[in-house]
């Protein structure tokens, strides 16, 4: 359709507050959204938000489930026909100039036929630049981490994040986070759109994966800024959230590694994952960091029939 740009995909659950204040900061912008605004409501009836009324230029859309962050997305991204989607968690609040930079971006020359995603610069609440640009998943590097050899000597064992990168410049990076997450739609249709089986976590890193093996690029926008609150939307489920981080983990080196690879990602995270994260709670005497590593874990176990399974 002539004129739609961007469509914003928001996927919200139980976090009305932190929802209205990302729309708020989007009708702020010194241009109007030329495309959709589409909120994909994941949360419990009691905290769902109804915007059908009080933002009658929203499209709402209240599943019967939870859909998990990548069925949010497909469900929202299929809502709209702009040739550009941005999937923002709601955490997320834009400047008044955010969505002018960004469409004038899109719709330069400067922005390259083979990039298919675009992030931007993330800044906490405390101003500062959140250095969360990450690397893609490799095999080997997965144990190391396990036992925090990263955060130790991270020269020898990169992490998961690359600090070192220059925050303040555009650059071609292997993947941006999701909470900003920006894709051709012609790319999110060859890419089938997210894998519904990372219920949360990683569903962002497999398809930057999937893009990239098709040749796509990603582009990290560092001249467009966000204000990022970081985890808003699941600090007070620590518990499922490790969870969710790690049988995600597990599906994502059965899908791009096989199913061996697998077997030995969750011996690692039995073996020495679980007793280091135990021994950091212990040092920082923090009974409820070992309480939500122990019942986390024991939804791992829980989950092991499906980890198992061969696809």
């Amino acid at each position: 359709m002539k004129g739609q740009i961007l469509d914003i995909v928001i996927v919200n659950w139980n976090s009305p507050e932190l929802l209205e204040s990302c729309i708020a900061s989007i009708k702020r912008s010194t241009i109007v959204l030329p495309g959709k605004l589409i909120v994909v409501d994941n949360s419990d009836d009691k905290n769902s938000v109804d915007l059908t009324h009080s933002q009658p230029a929203i499209k709402y859309r209240h599943p019967q489930k939870n859909l998990g962050f990548g069925g949010g997305c497909n469900l929202g991204a299929a809502l709209g026909q702009a040739e550009f989607i941005l999937f923002l968690n709601p955490d997320i609040a834009f400047y008044p100039d955010t969505l002018k930079k960004l469409i004038a971006f899109l719709t330069s020359r400067r922005l390259l036929p083979d990039v298919g995603i675009v992030g931007a610069q993330l800044i906490g609440q405390d101003g500062s630049v959140q250095k969360n640009v990450a690397r893609s998943p490799i095999f080997a590097h997965l144990f190391p981490r396990m036992l925090a050899l990263d955060r130790v000597f991270p020269r020898i064992f990169p992490p998961h994040y690359d600090k070192h990168i220059d925050y303040g410049q555009n650059q071609i990076v292997d993947q941006v986070p999701g909470a900003f997450f920006l894709v051709r739609r012609t790319v999110f249709h060859q890419m089938g759109g997210f894998d519904e089986r990372f219920f949360m976590y990683y569903e962002d890193v497999d398809f930057s994966y999937r893009a990239s093996v098709n040749g796509w690029k990603t582009l990290y926008l560092a001249e467009i800024a966000v204000v990022h609150q970081g985890g808003g939307t699941t600090e007070n489920i620590s518990d499922k959230r490790l969870f969710y981080l790690l049988r995600s983990r597990v599906l994502y080196i059965k899908k791009h590694n096989g199913y061996i690879s697998s077997i030995f990602v969750i011996l690692g995270t039995l073996f020495l994952e679980f007793f280091a994260r135990c021994i950091s709670a212990l040092i920082h005497l923090s009974k409820y960091e070992l309480y939500t590593t122990i019942k986390a874990y024991g939804m791992f176990l829980h989950a092991f029939p499906e980890l198992l399974k061969k696809e």
